[in-house]
């Protein structure tokens, strides 16, 4: 039966297709290559606010970081103000950069691709091996959908968790906790990326 199915999958993958797809992983991998070199460089200056001001310069260009923010902040996004909603993004960008940091700042740490995952829900997935000295390896899964002639990461899953929806349940508590006080959903976030 499995054998019928892979039969039937690959019947309709001519020639053309077979090479736009092996096209498509080459342009993938070149990305996430390009994303592991830009994050093991991060600290090559050892200046903290470099470290910071590379971060976001690949956030900037490979992440979509706006999404990301709105699809975590879940429900909440819908009845917050305009002027929350830009406190939100800017507090949110600036606790994605801290974490990144973060999982990034020991020397040695290394970031390789290691291949494709099948696409899922309008998603490229490929992944990449962190290795830090000393520690057990980590395998990331970038979620990456289609934005012009490359790609945006919207999601990265760590150990089989979406770190999106991690931050969606962790700020749905803080909310919770707070009588849906936006500020101060702000204000822990700031406290964290500040740590």
């Amino acid at each position: 039966m499995r054998a019928l199915f892979l039969a039937l999958a690959f019947a309709g993958l001519t020639a053309p297709a077979l090479a736009a797809e092996k096209d498509t992983k080459d342009a993938i991998r070149a990305f996430i290559e390009r994303v592991n070199e830009a994050s093991v460089d991060f600290f090559s200056s050892g200046s903290e606010a470099e470290a910071r001001e590379r971060c976001r310069a690949l956030l900037a260009g490979a992440f979509d970081v706006p999404a990301m923010g709105k699809e975590a902040l879940g429900r909440a996004w819908n009845t917050a103000t305009e002027e929350e909603r830009k406190e939100f993004l800017q507090a949110f960008e600036e606790d994605v950069v801290s974490a990144y940091l973060r999982r990034m700042r020991v020397q040695g740490t290394t970031l390789t691709f290691i291949g494709h995952r099948p696409p899922f829900d309008g998603h490229q997935l490929a992944a990449s091996r962190r290795s830090v000295p000393g520690k057990e390896d980590q395998v990331w899964i970038w979620w990456m959908r289609p934005e012009g002639q490359s790609w945006r990461i919207d999601d990265l899953m760590l150990d089989g968790h979406s770190a999106v929806s991690t931050e969606t349940n962790e700020y749905a508590t803080v909310l919770e906790n707070n009588n849906g006080d936006m500020s101060a959903l702000i204000a822990f976030m700031r406290k964290r990326a500040a740590k």
